[in-house]
């Protein structure tokens, strides 16, 4: 049974993208661009909806992958959450997004601690890591909410719309999650 969809309160769904989801992301996407283009590479590269359809049915199609998951809020696409495992399954790298007008909620944190669970429990990951921009400090703040511990920086690791970055690691392993009060 599929650990997904993912009931995160106060009536936001996280659950994996669909093909008839394509124009409430393209549009979320197209308003946010310039804002999370600093810091995302693949928004450079999608610059038509047939690039985020040829996306879209890629993750569909993938079943190893969590990646193509979808924050909802009251029905509607407000960003976007992924992990990618290893080619071992060992570890998973979680990535996210969340449309300006949603940040602050605890949205991408709740979205975040789900796919933690679903590493852990599910999947039987030993590991996940979070690479979040030096200078993002939102960003940041998820997996320093969450307890991980962070590892250092990969210099010049990240790319977005202004060039290379350095990311800061994070990771948590699945005897220390969740983490103790």
């Amino acid at each position: 049974m599929s650990p997904l969809p993912v009931d995160l309160g106060e009536g936001a769904l996280l659950r994996k993208l669909r093909i008839e989801d394509l124009d409430p992301v393209w549009g979320l996407i197209q308003t946010e661009r310039e804002r999370i283009g600093a810091w995302m590479p693949w928004v450079e590269a999608t610059r038509t909806i047939d690039d985020q359809r040829e996306w879209l049915e890629g993750v569909i199609r993938d079943e190893r992958n969590l990646d193509g998951l979808g924050i909802f809020v009251e029905g509607s696409y407000v960003g976007g959450v992924g992990m990618v495992m290893d080619a071992f399954r060992i570890a998973g790298d979680i990535g996210y997004w969340i449309g300006g007008e949603h940040e602050g909620r605890g949205l991408v944190s709740r979205a975040v601690r789900a796919m933690i669970d679903i590493g852990f429990r599910d999947l039987g990951l030993h590991r996940i890591v979070i690479r979040a921009g030096q200078e993002n400090h939102r960003s940041r703040a998820i997996p320093e909410r969450l307890g991980f511990t962070r590892e250092g920086v990969a210099r010049g690791e990240g790319r977005g719309s202004g060039g290379f970055y350095d990311l800061v690691v994070y990771s948590v392993l699945e005897d220390e999650w969740p983490p103790k009060a």
